[in-house]
């Protein structure tokens, strides 16, 4: 069954969750009551996020959408598309990747739950964290880059909000994630090792100062990091990070031709394949669940035209 017509059978929802608030909901977290006897208690004794992590890793062949990036570049630079964000005039393959991952945390909201106090939670945004670099070479600072999106997100709300942060970024201005980062260096080691411990206490209580939240990083639904872009074909494992929420970390390799058997024929031809590394918190759904999700994830990248239009179906399950 094809992405489009299974997002056509799926209930109607409003861009967020649409619920009302009740005991145990966090700023950022609807609390999650309905689960099995068994499930309630994975997090007293799997109780680290990093130990409770499991690895995929799959090179995927995105000819498809290596094609479909390249022509709709050009068609921008014809033909620049105007959203509220801002004007589209260029696309390149991370932010539509990125584009990509916000559309497969609408459809496998699982994905988007996190564990803390040892409660489940399902995440209100869909929040993404990325490392961004100001300029290419060894010096160069890096600085991490964190946006949230609706559930209705398009390729081109996506896209602009992600070029106006990196333009920002690769500009020099000062950003929150650096300004907060900055604070906690000029304290003695003491002061900051007080403070990381009264915030991970605060998080686990489900009191995280949202000034702080809106840039940490460690609050996301997913990290992302694009090792394409310094070159690297076969990526790594990451570990999670037991700070924070985030259930989620993806390594991205580069996008490169290579020559492999076709499945039917057995011929030889070309194409352009990716190599992609997952790390994700087991606690927050199943294997089956995982697995259906990364296939999930497959057919939005070879068929990254849907991503252009709005979903107006999409599941509630939280």
């Amino acid at each position: 069954m094809s992405v489009e017509t299974r997002i056509r059978e799926d209930p109607v929802t409003e861009s967020s969750y649409p619920r009302k608030k009740r005991r145990g909901d966090r700023m950022d977290g609807w609390i999650l009551k309905d689960l099995s006897s068994f499930t309630k208690l994975v997090p007293h004794l799997m109780t680290s996020r990093n130990s409770s992590a499991i690895y995929f890793k799959e090179k995927i062949d995105v000819t498809d959408f290596v094609r479909y990036v390249e022509e709709k570049d050009q068609e921008l630079s014809r033909n620049p598309i105007n959203t509220p964000q801002g004007s589209v005039d260029k696309i390149t393959y991370f932010n539509v990747f990125l584009a990509a991952l916000v559309r497969l945390f609408t459809l496998k909201p699982h994905l988007n739950r996190f564990i803390a106090g040892r409660n489940f939670y399902q995440r209100k945004k869909i929040e993404v964290a990325f490392v961004a670099k100001k300029e290419f070479t060894e010096e160069g600072e890096e600085t991490v880059i964190k946006e949230s999106f609706d559930r209705d997100e398009t390729l081109w709300s996506v896209v602009s909000r992600l070029n106006r942060e990196i333009r920002t970024v690769k500009s020099g201005d000062s950003d929150d994630a650096t300004d907060i980062l900055n604070l906690f260096a000029r304290f003695p080691k003491p002061v900051v090792q007080f403070s990381v411990a009264f915030l991970d206490f605060l998080n686990y209580i489900g009191r995280y100062p949202k000034d702080i939240y809106k840039a940490d990083p460690m609050h996301a639904s997913v990290f992302v990091t694009n090792l394409g872009s310094i070159g690297l074909k076969n990526v790594p494992y990451h570990h999670l990070y037991d700070r924070g929420t985030s259930s989620v970390f993806i390594c991205l390799g580069e996008i490169h031709p290579e020559r492999i058997f076709h499945p039917e024929t057995g011929e030889p031809v070309d194409r352009y394949l990716v190599e992609i590394s997952t790390t994700i918190d087991e606690r927050i759904s199943d294997g089956f669940y995982f697995i259906r999700a990364m296939n999930e994830f497959k057919e939005i990248l070879n068929n990254p035209e849907l991503l252009e239009e709005k979903l107006e179906h999409y599941p509630v399950d939280i």
